[in-house]
């Protein structure tokens, strides 16, 4: 059961401006609830209201009005200590937003795999995991498919690992220890330390490989996109023809021009959301 919060209305209300308009308010109110959904993302972890308010620059009763409104949504969950964390509606919103942007972002993949011969697709992060927004399988009978929608481990994707390497060091030793390396196959990277080896050399080359970590049989090369959205760009395949020379020589130079072609375009569409 969700307790109820109290709140100083009158505090509020002087906060606010008792003059200020109508539309101001809305607009200011919706504001500081999305500062407030950001900080718990942020946080990757139920937190208190003081954690809260040392990550946003409100005050307290603000804060507290703001999150009843967002429980009772069911964008944040109060946990029976009294701590907050994002709420399970925001998934199926960040699957529609996906969804919309991996329908975009089709059309580079099909260009990528006319060019490579082999499967693309587009990750994001979601939650501790990797969620597949767009995928164009190639034409071979022998091939890489994926449904959109799915979510993988980032430790043991080339998708994953590529998010991972674009995060802050602590942050993505963070994932790391909550979530756990589950062993997929006997070439999955099992071990905290070694991952974090892996991804700085992910950072220092640029690209990240898994070398049949999720899946045997399945080989991958990854390019994160740059920007807020931890998105990743790969192609997939065997291991027969996606040797270490296709991917320098052909993999990696066409995940490359696809980085420059499909930046412009999710800038155009973080623009107009």
């Amino acid at each position: 059961m969700v307790e109820a919060i109290q709140t100083n209305e009158p505090a509020e209300v002087a906060e606010m401006g008792a003059a200020a308009p109508a539309p101001r308010r809305s607009v200011q109110s919706i504001t500081r609830a999305l500062e407030i959904l950001e900080a718990l993302a942020a946080a990757g972890r139920a937190v208190g209201i003081t954690d809260i308010a040392e990550r946003v620059d409100l005050p307290l009763p603000t804060i507290h009005r703001i999150l009843h409104t967002l429980i009772k949504s069911g964008y944040v969950f109060q946990t029976p200590r009294r701590q907050y964390a994002l709420g399970a509606r925001l998934i199926t919103l960040s699957r529609y937003a996906g969804g919309a942007l991996g329908v975009t972002l089709r059309p580079y993949l099909t260009k990528l795999v006319e060019t490579t011969g082999e499967s693309a697709s587009i990750a994001m992060l979601d939650q501790d995991f990797a969620r597949y927004i767009s995928h164009v399988p190639a034409e071979y009978s022998m091939r890489m498919f994926t449904e959109v929608g799915n979510q993988v481990s980032l430790h043991a994707t080339g998708v994953g690992k590529a998010i991972l390497a674009s995060m802050p060091l602590d942050e993505a030793r963070t994932i790391l220890n909550r979530s756990g390396l589950r062993r997929f196959t006997l070439n999955t990277i099992t071990d905290v330390d070694e991952m974090m080896a892996e991804l700085d050399t992910i950072r220092r080359q640029g690209y990240a490989l898994d070398r049949e970590e999720h899946e045997l049989g399945v080989k991958c090369v990854a390019v994160p996109l740059p920007g807020p959205l931890r998105l990743t760009i790969s192609v997939s395949g065997p291991p027969q023809r996606l040797t270490d020379d296709e991917i320098t020589g052909t993999a990696l130079p066409a995940l490359r021009a696809a980085v420059d072609d499909i930046t412009p375009a999710i800038k155009m569409a973080m623009l107009n959301r």
